[in-house]
């Protein structure tokens, strides 16, 4: 401002307001005031001129940032965040496309026993031997090829090829991951299971092609894994008659159509009925008598075998108190076990709820395994047995000889009997090797101080064989096919009567 309060121009000239008198000296004030005008004019221009620079810089940052948003929502709707590979939702649009130029190859790839990794060792190094895993398989890839990641440890790839190059491409990813992997100081090997389905024969949309590619793996799983399967109708008619039975088998054990039927077990040395083996049967509305190797597997997959198993061992401690109740010569019941009932259930817990409410006593139960179990080397299979036999149970494993077997497990664990398998005793004494495998296990038995009880006896010659080897028991035809619990207490009586 001015003396006297009048504003100044940026030029210096006092802002005069109002026009002169004379004539010359308006003419002076309108050039002057133009003049003003002017320099006001100048200072809007640049500070509208600044304005628009930092809208400029303003606008700048504001796209700079929404890019780096429009890129963080891109990565998180189409990547997995894990590995950095291609999610569900982009393969699915590569599919569309690939569609574009058939044929192409939709492989499902599942890990197996990632699960006992992942506990074992912690959710950091499985998250590790996953991103590992994303590695190895992008290596495998061709130009064109989309590997992909869907969570857990679940992988699908996209391989544009004919049917014969799909199946070496799927041996190659399976060759791959055959490798072991270094993790944490621990060398892991973790095998692979693949589905294939293929465009357009296996499904000309998406949700058909995963469906039948998941089958397919799951297919490869069955077959005993580390390989991989091309999908076939039947394996729809296969998952869908699977579905059928467990949604039956759930009515079942609701509706009590689950039975125990007993198989007598004999000393071969005297002829006397000493014990007998629990087998489970289902009477399944409009099927009649439904075998275990029909349903069985289908109970361990859906997890429905924790529950029978509880229901089988819950029967069989109430039906052998009964029978062994102020009996001078108590009767031994051999009851089976699924890995399962060890994995998710408090196995110990269960069997000593039932024998406190049976009134059964442990020495009158046995308990058997699968030689697969022991394998495995888990330390919870074996503290578990361990609790059982505290208890006073024993153990036995059945079908001996037929699994992969390592002797060295049979003085680790608590074990007290070995089942010598019905393929094994079929043959005997007519087949050599048959025989001679036979007189090793009875020789192995003896020499480690275990029982042993042969199944699948059904002749005198297989029992006299049997006998002058050195082994105890015999269960098979021979003395009694299954039988319902009214038949097998009546050839009770008759033979304790005896």
């Amino acid at each position: 401002m001015a003396d006297g309060g009048k504003p100044i121009s940026r030029s210096g000239m006092a802002w005069n307001t109002a026009p002169p008198a004379a004539a010359p000296d308006r003419v002076q004030w309108k050039l002057e005031r133009l003049l003003q005008w002017t320099d006001v004019l100048e200072q809007r221009v640049d500070a509208c001129a600044d304005d628009a620079a930092q809208m400029r810089r303003a606008k700048s940052r504001m796209l700079a940032k929404l890019d780096h948003y429009r890129r963080t929502v891109c990565r998180l709707a189409y990547y997995d965040s894990l590995t950095g590979l291609p999610n569900r939702s982009l393969l699915s649009l590569s599919l569309q496309q690939a569609a574009q130029t058939p044929p192409f190859g939709l492989m499902m790839l599942d890990l197996d026993h990632f699960k006992e990794i992942n506990d074992t060792l912690g959710h950091a190094a499985g998250d590790r031997l996953l991103r590992e895993v994303g590695r190895r398989l992008q290596a495998c890839a061709l130009p064109g090829d989309v590997v992909a990641r869907f969570g857990g440890d679940e992988f699908a790839m996209l391989v544009q090829a004919e049917r014969d190059v799909l199946a070496q491409r799927a041996a190659a990813f399976v060759a791959a991951l055959n490798e072991p992997f270094f993790i944490d100081g621990h060398e892991l090997f973790v095998p692979a299971s693949i589905g294939i389905a293929v465009y357009p024969d296996d499904g000309k949309d998406t949700a058909t092609l995963y469906q039948h590619a998941d089958t397919a793996m799951y297919y490869a799983k069955r077959q005993g894994r580390n390989h991989y399967e091309f999908y076939m109708q039947e394996l729809t008619r296969q998952a869908a008659e699977r579905l059928e039975v467990e949604a039956a088998l759930r009515r079942a054990c609701r509706n009590g159509e689950l039975e125990l039927y007993f198989q007598p077990q004999v000393e071969l040395r005297s002829g006397r009925m000493v014990g007998a083996e629990a087998l489970l049967r289902w009477h399944r509305p409009g099927h009649g008598m439904v075998m275990p190797l029909q349903f069985i597997s289908i109970a361990e997959a859906s997890g429905l075998i924790v529950e029978i198993g509880d229901w089988v061992l819950a029967d069989a401690c109430a039906a052998v108190a009964e029978w062994n109740r102020g009996d001078a010569a108590p009767l031994q019941l051999a009851v089976n076990l699924s890995p399962r009932q060890f994995i998710r259930h408090d196995l110990a817990g269960a069997v000593r709820r039932h024998l406190q409410e049976s009134g059964c006593h442990p020495s009158w139960l046995k308990l058997e395994i699968t030689e697969s179990l022991l394998l495995d080397g888990d330390r919870t299979v074996e503290d578990m047995l361990e609790a059982l036999t505290g208890m006073g149970l024993a153990i036995s494993i059945d079908d001996f000889g037929t699994g992969y077997s390592a002797l060295s497990y049979l003085h680790r664990f608590p074990v007290s009997q070995l089942k010598i398998d019905r393929s094994f005793v079929g043959d005997v004494p007519g087949d050599r090797s048959k025989r001679e495998l036979v007189k090793a296990m009875l020789s192995i038995a003896s020499a480690l101080r275990l029982e042993t009880v042969a199944e699948g006896v059904e002749s005198e010659q297989q029992a006299e064989y049997l006998a002058s080897h050195g082994c105890r028991l015999a269960q098979g035809y021979l003395y009694g096919r299954p039988m319902p619990r009214a038949a097998f207490e009546a050839l009770l009586a008759t033979s304790r009567a005896a």
